[in-house]
């Protein structure tokens, strides 16, 4: 059986560290979305307000949403 000191394995994790730290940031960036950087507008933001609202208020309507308990509600997405 082979044996290895600790200073071989500190040797070989100080000598490969930079290579593998390339890999990983240049895997990363590929394999992830990029997270949107930019803020919503004001008008953006009511927009899609009052977008989600009315889908809100017409699944009520189409009795979609049910009240199971005090705080708790059921909403059918089909």
């Amino acid at each position: 059986m082979r044996t290895i000191t600790l200073e071989k394995i500190d040797n070989n994790i100080n000598e490969n560290r930079t290579r593998a730290n390339a890999i990983i940031r240049t895997s990363s960036r590929t394999l992830c979305r990029k997270k949107k950087s930019r803020t919503r507008t004001p008008g953006e933001v009511k927009a899609l307000n009052e977008i989600s609202i009315a889908r809100w208020q017409k699944a009520v309507r189409a009795g979609k949403v049910k009240k199971l308990g005090k705080r708790s509600m059921y909403y059918d997405y089909s």
